[in-house]
């Protein structure tokens, strides 16, 4: 006995992080019939596990990508108020140190106003940064920077998916999904008992996964896993500020060796904290990290080594080894496309990368950026 001939679509998509469901919105409203495959649940992974500040990446490569996605924030809060809310203008970004030398913090800022004067960055020292955040310990000096959204995470890929499904994408969670190819051409994609559904063109939005996805059992890997821990806390007097140690944007990968790579940050967004973070070759054990988190945290806000913990979160971040995503054609492969990679950008860039792809994949006249071209890394 046969079973049911297998249904084409457009546009298969695996992944249902910010990426995934941002992309199946985009498609779905060009016109395309849209198919997303997870294996879990929408942004399971570190799209709903993040500590939630959407920022400048301090990568000029990446900042049209990021000035759009801020754009497609705005947009999904007009359209999803109830979901999803998106604040009015950045809480400020202070990277705060406890170190007292002034010269080398001014070196820093003046680095950071040659990249990007938009973020119009100021040294402030620790009676100007008691001022503005009285809970910060009385040694911590600071780089105030205007950038830094706080928002819940997986608030945002929960109003793409829903909006995607009202346009007619289909959701499949819970299914994993495996590339088909047929004579060495994509043709869709491979579920649980050998289903197949074929699609026109596949896009592999699967984070820091995606790499074995497409070449599995290969050696095409320029996508790693870093794994983070983030402690959500609810602190009596939290930050107004998103809070960044000086050099967390240097550490984005693991330690050789295995060590805990780890510096401080710490985001609220609403009555909830976020303490990160860390950058680890291999999964923790969430339990054993998040008290070295909280110390390493009350250096500069004292309050961190006696509060309570609400939750413990882990995930994997998508590094690429440039730190830059992969978006577009996986080279050789014709109906094959590619958005991960992000790192810690994900949620600061991701939704303008989704739109990107998008369009690429239904034909319009975009270009796609040879920072992050896949082709860069050469093909699986």
């Amino acid at each position: 006995m046969t079973g049911p001939a297998p249904r084409a679509v457009d546009v298969a998509i695996i992944g249902a992080g910010i990426v995934g469901c941002a992309a199946a919105l985009e498609l779905a409203r060009g016109g395309a019939s849209v198919a997303l495959f997870e294996a879990r649940a929408i942004g399971a992974g570190a799209s709903g596990r993040n500590s939630g500040a959407v920022q400048h990446p301090f990568d000029e490569a990446l900042s049209a990508l990021h000035r759009a996605t801020l754009d497609g924030y705005r947009r999904l809060a007009a359209e999803s108020p109830e979901v999803f809310t998106f604040p009015d203008s950045p809480a400020g970004l202070l990277l705060v140190t406890s170190e007292e030398d002034l010269a080398a913090l001014e070196s820093e800022r003046a680095a950071i106003a040659h990249l990007a004067p938009e973020l119009e960055p100021q040294l402030l020292t620790p009676a100007e940064v008691a001022r503005l955040e009285p809970s910060l310990a009385p040694d911590v000096s600071a780089i105030r920077l205007a950038t830094g959204y706080p928002i819940p995470p997986a608030a945002a890929v929960r109003a793409f998916a829903d909006l995607a499904e009202r346009q007619g994408a289909r959701f499949h969670l819970g299914e994993g999904a495996l590339l088909e190819r047929q004579e060495g051409r994509v043709i869709g994609v491979r579920l649980g008992g050998g289903r197949v559904e074929l699609a026109a063109s596949v896009l592999v939005a699967a984070g820091p996964w995606s790499p074995e996805v497409i070449d599995p059992g290969g050696r095409w890997r320029p996508i790693e896993r870093t794994w983070g821990v983030t402690v959500a806390v609810q602190l009596a007097r939290p930050p107004r500020h998103v809070l960044e140690q000086v050099g967390v944007t240097s550490i984005n990968r693991p330690e050789p060796g295995g060590g805990i790579a780890s510096t401080f940050s710490l985001i609220t967004a609403g009555a909830t904290s976020v303490v990160g973070s860390t950058f680890m070759a291999q999964e923790p054990d969430p339990g054993s990290v998040a008290p070295l988190l909280l110390d390493r945290g009350g250096r500069f806000v004292p309050g961190l080594r006696t509060v309570g913990v609400d939750e413990v979160r882990v995930c994997a971040r998508p590094q690429s080894r440039d730190g830059r995503p992969l978006v577009g054609h996986v080279p050789g492969q014709d109906s094959l496309f590619i958005a991960a990679g992000h790192g810690p950008w994900g949620i600061s860039t991701g939704p303008a990368t989704a739109r990107l792809v998008a369009d690429f994949i239904l034909g319009r006249p975009v270009t796609i950026p040879a920072e992050i071209d896949p082709g860069r890394f050469g093909g699986p």
